[in-house]
């Protein structure tokens, strides 16, 4: 199988029904986020071509190795469980910012507001994991590295006049702690599944 069969499959792995809602919001906040200005993103340097950005928000960290213990069933149930409760989480939030929109109550302010409570609300469920495995609390690192970026990006766009975020290239998260520990839990969960 060649390589780019390969990754194609992983991509696929990585992007399964039950994350592609919380994908969807990852990717919104980014972008809500993101400056219009690709100069101001590099302080002034030669601006990056937007598919090399894309490239570089996709790369992934190599997948760890990490010896299998008697506790892996147990912190993989819990991933998934918050994988179920986000995704739950990001569709509730979907719908009641539509629902705000159609009946005229969406300000920016409430649009930014919900948007950052989601966020906190990701990180309260990974701090509430009772994970008994390194590898789960290296992938629940990955993920909560992710979303604090996340909480602060959105705390600096609502500190700028412009609603925009100063010194971005600093700031600006890119999607590879996501992916990587989505990567790291498909290859945990198919080796657990073999053992």
């Amino acid at each position: 199988m060649n390589k780019s069969r390969v990754n194609e499959k992983l991509m696929n792995k990585r992007l399964n029904p039950l994350l592609a809602s919380g994908l969807l919001i990852s990717v919104m906040l980014m972008t809500a986020c993101a400056p219009k200005d690709n100069s101001q993103q590099n302080n002034g340097s030669e601006p990056k071509d937007a598919s090399q950005e894309v490239i570089e928000q996709l790369k992934t960290k190599p997948i760890k190795t990490f010896p299998s213990t008697p506790d892996d069933a147990h912190d993989i149930q819990l991933f998934d469980e918050y994988q179920q409760k986000f995704t739950e989480n990001s569709r509730a939030l979907e719908i009641d910012l539509k629902k705000r929109a159609s009946e005229g109550n969406l300000t920016a302010e409430i649009d930014h507001q919900l948007k950052r409570d989601s966020i906190e609300s990701a990180l309260n469920m990974l701090k509430e994991l009772d994970l008994k495995t390194e590898q789960g609390r290296y992938i629940q690192g990955l993920y909560y590295q992710y979303w604090e970026n996340q909480a602060k990006i959105y705390d600096e766009k609502k500190q700028s006049t412009n609603g925009e975020v100063k010194n971005s290239s600093d700031s600006e998260q890119d999607m590879s702690d996501i992916f990587s520990a989505d990567a790291q839990l498909e290859h945990w969960k198919s080796t657990t599944a073999k053992s």
